[in-house]
C-alpha cells in the first residue's frame, strides 16, 4: 500500500471512529430523550386534569431518572404546587421549602414563598405564615409584594391583632389591584370596637339579683323565662315547706335550688360571651362581604376566608 494512502488513514482514521461513536451515541440518547418527554408530557397532563397524586408521582419518576435535567425544577416545582392545589397543607409548605433549599435563586422564588406562607396560613401556624409573608415584602415584584401584605393582613385578623391588620392593609398602594378591598377592610377594622357589646359581669350580677334578668340583658327572652320560672318555683316550694315546718324536705330543694340558681348564673355570664362572639362573627363576615375577601387570587384554588367562632 504506497505511503500516501498510510498517512490518509492515519490521519481520517481518529475521525471516523469518533463519527461511528457520536452515531452511537445519538442512537442511545434518543430512546432516553423520548422516555424523558414521555413521563414529563403524561405528569403535565395529570396536572392539568387535577390528578394531583398521580402527577407527583409522574414527577417524582422523572426526577428520579433524569436528576440533572434542565426540567428537574419544574418538576420539584409541580411536586409542592400539585399538594397545594390538593389542600394538603403540610405537605404542600414542606415541598415548598424543600424547592427553595434546592434551588435558592430561582425565578419561581416569589411565587414558592407566596403559595408556602398560604399553605402555613392554612394550617393556622400564623407566625410561619407571617415570617413568609414578610420575605415578600421586600420582593421587587410588586403583584407578590401586595399579595403577601394582604395575606399578612387576614393572618393578623385570625389573630385577631385589629390594629396589626390595618396596618397591613394600609401598606396596598392605591395602583395595586387589592387596594379597594384593602381599604375597604381597614376602614371597616376601624370601627370594630363600635359593635353591640353585653358585658358579662353585668350579665351576672343581674342574674344573681333576679333570676332571667342577666339572660333577658343579652337577648335571651325565652332563656330568661324558663331561669325565672324553674328558681322562682323551687324558691316558692323552699318557702312553703319550711312554714309547714318540713324542713328537711326543704333543705333537699333548698340544696336543688342552689344548683339552679348558680347554674342561672353562669348561663348569663356565658350567654354574654357568646353574644360578644356572635355579634363580632356577623360584623366580621358582613365586612370580609363587602371587601369580597373570597376573590384574593392565588396561584391554584380560590383562597377563601372564614372565621370560626
Amino acid at each position: 500500500m504506497p505511503l500516501r494512502t498510510w498517512v490518509v488513514l492515519f490521519l481520517l482514521g481518529p475521525l471516523l471512529i469518533a463519527g461511528s461513536g457520536l452515531s452511537e451515541l445519538r442512537a442511545q440518547s434518543l430512546p432516553q430523550v423520548q422516555e424523558r418527554e414521555r413521563i414529563f408530557g403524561f405528569a403535565e397532563a395529570l396536572f392539568a386534569e387535577g390528578d394531583y397524586f398521580r402527577a407527583i408521582t409522574e414527577y417524582k419518576r422523572f426526577l428520579f431518572l433524569f436528576p440533572a435535567d434542565d426540567g428537574a425544577e419544574k418538576a420539584f416545582f409541580r411536586i409542592a404546587e400539585s399538594y397545594f392545589k390538593a389542600g394538603r397543607w403540610a405537605e404542600s409548605a414542606d415541598a415548598f421549602q424543600a424547592f427553595l433549599d434546592r434551588y435558592p435563586g430561582t425565578l419561581l422564588r416569589d411565587e414558592a414563598i407566596y403559595l408556602k406562607g398560604i399553605s402555613e396560613k392554612n394550617q393556622k401556624k400564623h407566625k410561619e405564615a407571617l415570617s413568609s409573608f414578610e420575605l415578600l415584602a421586600r420582593s421587587v415584584d410588586p403583584l407578590y409584594r401586595d399579595r403577601a401584605a394582604y395575606q399578612q393582613a387576614l393572618v393578623l385578623m385570625e389573630r385577631e391583632d385589629w390594629k396589626g391588620a390595618i396596618a397591613s392593609f394600609s401598606r396596598i398602594p392605591p395602583d395595586s389591584e387589592l387596594h379597594r378591598s384593602s381599604n375597604i377592610m381597614a376602614e371597616g377594622l376601624a370601627r370594630i370596637d363600635d359593635i353591640p357589646r353585653k358585658d358579662p359581669k353585668t350579665a351576672g350580677i343581674l342574674a344573681a339579683l333576679l333570676p332571667g334578668s342577666g339572660h333577658l340583658y343579652t337577648e335571651r327572652p325565652r332563656d330568661a323565662l324558663v331561669a325565672f320560672l324553674l328558681n322562682g318555683a323551687f324558691i316558692w316550694a323552699a318557702v312553703e315547706l319550711y312554714d309547714r315546718g318540713d324542713y328537711v324536705t326543704g333543705g333537699i330543694v333548698t340544696f336543688f335550688e342552689l344548683g339552679w340558681y348558680g347554674g342561672n348564673i353562669y348561663s348569663a355570664v356565658n350567654s354574654a360571651h357568646k353574644y360578644n362572639e356572635r355579634s363580632k362573627a356577623e360584623f366580621l363576615q358582613k365586612l370580609i362581604q363587602a371587601g369580597g375577601v373570597a376573590k384574593v387570587p392565588a396561584n391554584g384554588p380560590m383562597v377563601v376566608y372564614r372565621f370560626r367562632f
